[in-house]
């Protein structure tokens, strides 16, 4: 009679060779570079989806990369700071300056014609210029490195009544240090810069920002 823990009950680990046997699998075991490789992919894969599904979301603000032919000159733009004086050529062939409007609340919004976040939103400014005119707000809207026919065409097709002008050469952007289209300034009565946003926004937030400069200047709270 065969003694228990003889062969036929051997109840034991097996060795090496022998595990191998009993889970042997068609398939090649993959290398550990291998397996870094397929980590880091799955890890790219994860971060790209993560990106496209932030900006792509409803109500994700957008912007347009863009490149500036003139280099910056002077102070940059400081949050509760005044905001840097400039002159800007506008479509009915006047120059004026920041400082005109002293006294008054004011969104600068840096854009283009061929930039798609800034065409979404120009209806929304227009919506939010006649909302808030009557308040004293001035939309002053450079265009970035575009000719004065180009933009002079897009404004009458699309009946944009705030106050458009050209920056041809870049240089009013470049001092205001703008990397990317649109860009905005909201800047207060007294010219003190109160918020900067790179992107579009909602109604809602075009509002917000609007009446964070419109009460008088010198107003108590």
């Amino acid at each position: 009679m065969q003694q228990p823990g003889g062969p036929e009950s051997d109840t034991s680990e097996p060795d090496g060779e022998r595990f191998e046997e009993y889970f042997r699998t068609p398939f090649r075991r993959p290398s550990a570079g291998s397996v870094r490789n397929i980590v880091g992919t799955l890890a790219a894969a994860a971060l790209i989806i993560g990106v496209v599904w932030i900006i792509g979301r409803p109500g994700a603000a957008t912007s347009q990369a863009i490149s500036l032919t003139a280099s910056a000159t002077g102070p940059a733009p400081r949050i509760d700071q005044p905001a840097p004086e400039f002159d800007l050529k506008t479509l009915d062939g006047q120059i004026v300056s920041l400082s005109d409007y002293k006294g008054q609340p004011v969104w600068i919004n840096f854009w283009a014609t061929w930039c798609p976040p800034c065409r979404a939103e120009n209806p929304d400014i227009e919506e939010m210029y006649q909302k808030y005119k009557a308040e004293g707000l001035v939309i002053l809207a450079p265009a970035i490195g575009e000719d004065f026919n180009t933009v002079a065409a897009y404004v009458k097709r699309t009946d944009l009544t705030f106050t458009v002008g050209v920056d041809e050469t870049t240089e009013l952007a470049a001092n205001y240090r703008i990397v990317g289209i649109p860009t905005h300034f909201f800047i207060d009565r007294d010219g003190v810069l109160r918020v900067w946003r790179i992107g579009s926004m909602s109604t809602k937030t075009m509002a917000s920002n609007i009446e964070k400069i419109i009460s008088t200047a010198g107003e108590e709270p």
